[in-house]
């Protein structure tokens, strides 16, 4: 009987301290079962002005792959000295690398707006995205990000870094650009480029 008690005694205890997990949040899941939960994607999140930084630490403190494109600007202050600052590509948007049980705490967190959605459903961008994204700001050319603009004609790049790549070649200011359009946040990264560098599709 003694012995009986005890495993009683155990089992208790293991299920309140199961208990007490879910209910601060601590979801537990399977190693060999990442099929219930999906797989991880680029979600993207809305944050207050100027706390791109703050959010990307906390989140990187927390384990979270997060990206966050910046350029570098030169600006000069009143006395006339001059000072590199850095500025987002994509002001007041974060790109999260997570599965979509995470969306929640992530939304939960200081200074985050909200998760980026498309009919009900979080809108994600693509892996070649954000890699086209990276080697763009590793061009070392003039980048400019728009909202909207006007629909050009359909290349694909044949060399340089961002080989393989298609998308809208504009006009703009005498120059040829070249552009890649992110629709799940209705913005469009323009970049110097040369015809020689483009075909048509």
């Amino acid at each position: 009987m003694r012995e009986r008690r005890k495993d009683v005694i155990r089992l208790k205890i293991s299920a309140l301290s199961d208990t007490r997990n879910n209910r601060i949040g601590k979801n537990r899941f399977p190693a060999d079962c990442k099929h219930t939960v999906g797989e991880r994607k680029w979600h993207i999140f809305y944050l207050r002005p100027h706390t791109e930084s703050l959010v990307c630490r906390i989140l990187t403190s927390l384990n979270y792959e997060v990206f966050w494109p910046v350029i570098q600007s030169i600006r000069v202050w009143k006395n006339r000295q001059k000072k590199k600052i850095k500025l987002s590509l994509f002001p007041n948007y974060l790109f999260v690398y997570s599965y979509v049980h995470d969306l929640y705490t992530i939304r939960c967190l200081p200074h985050v707006v909200c998760c980026i959605t498309c009919g009900g459903k979080p809108s994600t961008i693509s892996e070649k995205e954000i890699e086209g994204i990276r080697r763009m700001l590793g061009m070392g050319r003039a980048i400019t990000v728009e909202s909207s603009f006007s629909k050009g004609e359909r290349v694909r790049i044949v060399s340089g870094p961002l080989k393989g790549y298609e998308g809208e070649l504009v006009k703009q200011y005498n120059k040829t650009r070249f552009g890649i359009q992110l629709k799940a946040i209705n913005h469009t990264l323009f970049i110097d480029i040369t015809r020689s560098e483009l075909e048509k599709i």
